[in-house]
């Protein structure tokens, strides 16, 4: 617990801090928790408050994650207390934990080639164990830290993503038996605290599921964002890391699926033309100012709109997420069907097709109304960028519909485009089918 001189001093600073700040920012260290590491040593297991500078009791609290794969990182890392400040300018408070990482065996083998997915998926369970200890530590403070219980959120960039999103899906019946033996129980681990690990929202930030079908557990608002050209997380299933000795992964392409089944809300963004790290040609070691400041500006509403009960109740993936370059330049199906410029649809009246979506009973056509003679190309895409169909078509302006077959097109999202003989794209659209025949 934390004692009375240091909830004084931690009002004290506060008031320094609103004489020469915009935020009060870090105020003090705590210790949330103790348990034995993968080396197997105990660990303090300790973490940064910092506070807004006109905060009240009932602040909503952001509990923040870094990444590094369970394996590196701590609380001091430029970029999460760089967060951390972001939202105390929002009059959000802040906790950047340490917590149990390590899987690494030697210096000769290197990260990867240390790795097995049965130590990797052991250093998670600890970090799920960690973050459970710490959120009934926050709660059982809740008046020292200067926060509303109920108000606590979730905050992680990619394992940190991944672990905020395991709260959705895991519990104990959900962990391997022989795990739960060796590591103990998600809860009553790191501290003897008996609060309520529940949360008010969870954020994640390239992260993802470690299952592909999980059952969801747990509804709660759910804000991601994750990246086209991620070579880290996958969009759809890959490994951690791109390395197939960590564990399997799932992204948004995926585990959509699963929240919707679920019937569970969430908002998804997605930066077309980003890497892991907000990456981008024009920030080639990361922290893009305009992705930091979207995550930031979305998060914030995010939070004020599950506190003010606002929240939408539904799936949603965002119509205003941001790119680095052209959608179409992109070559994963994601670019054409996720981000800003959905589809990268190109408007021409000229072009139409119907029905969209495709049903069983009628035949798709393109209706044209194109102004010249011309050979026309008229491709279908899938989900990945690659042609189901491509149709060459002698164009006379007397034609005014192209029919198309139902079988040119898979179950799902396609991408129809319409090209001139020297390949310049006239017409671009997503047409969905939604039957099978």
């Amino acid at each position: 617990m934390l004692n009375k001189s240091k909830h004084l001093f931690i009002v004290w600073l506060c008031l320094v801090g609103s004489l020469n700040n915009v935020y009060a920012g870090f105020i003090s260290t705590f210790t949330y928790g103790n348990n034995l590491t993968f080396y197997n040593k105990k660990e303090d297991l300790k973490a940064d408050l910092y506070k807004p500078n006109f905060s009240t009791s009932s602040a909503p609290l952001v509990i923040l994650y870094h990444g590094g794969g369970y394996a590196s990182g701590d609380k001091n890392m430029k970029s999460i207390k760089d967060f951390a400040m972001l939202f105390n300018n929002a009059n959000i408070s802040a906790v950047i934990p340490d917590f149990r990482q390590g899987w690494y065996e030697s210096e000769s083998k290197g990260l990867c080639g240390s790795a097995t997915p049965e130590t990797f998926l052991d250093a998670a369970h600890r970090a799920y164990q960690d973050c459970r200890a710490l959120i009934r530590f926050c709660k059982a403070n809740a008046s020292l830290l200067g926060i509303d219980s109920n108000k606590i959120f979730l905050f992680g960039i990619s394992s940190g993503g991944f672990l905020v999103m395991h709260s959705l899906y895991m519990n104990d019946s959900s962990v391997d038996i022989e795990r739960l033996a060796r590591l103990g129980s998600l809860d009553n681990q790191s501290n003897k605290l008996t609060n309520s690990t529940d949360v008010a929202g969870i954020i994640s930030v390239v992260g993802g599921f470690y299952e592909a079908n999980p059952s969801i557990i747990k509804p709660y608002p759910l804000l991601m964002f994750n990246n086209t050209c991620d070579a880290a997380v996958d969009f759809n299933k890959g490994w951690l890391g791109n390395c197939s000795n960590t564990a399997r992964t799932y992204g948004p392409g995926i585990f959509t699926s699963t929240l919707e089944y679920y019937h569970h809300p969430y908002n998804l963004h997605v930066f077309c033309g980003y890497n892991h790290g907000f990456n981008t040609l024009a920030f080639p070691e990361g922290g893009d100012d305009q992705a930091v400041n979207y995550v930031i500006k979305k998060s914030v509403a995010f939070i004020h709109q599950v506190v003010e009960h606002t929240f939408q109740n539904g799936n949603f993936t965002a119509s205003d997420s941001i790119t680095s370059v052209p959608v179409y330049d992109c070559k994963n199906f994601e670019t054409f069907y996720w981000c800003k410029d959905d589809s990268a649809t190109i408007a021409d009246e000229t072009f139409y097709v119907s029905p969209n979506p495709i049903n069983c009973g009628l035949q798709p056509k393109l209706n044209i109304r194109h102004s010249k003679n011309e050979v026309l190309y008229v491709e279908v895409l899938s989900e990945m960028g690659e042609i189901i169909s491509r149709q060459k078509i002698n164009y006379e302006t007397a034609q005014n519909i192209i029919f198309l077959n139902n079988n040119n097109f898979h179950i799902g999202i396609n991408i129809l485009l319409v090209k001139n003989a020297e390949g310049k794209i006239l017409y671009r659209t997503k047409v969905m089918r939604y039957c099978a025949y």
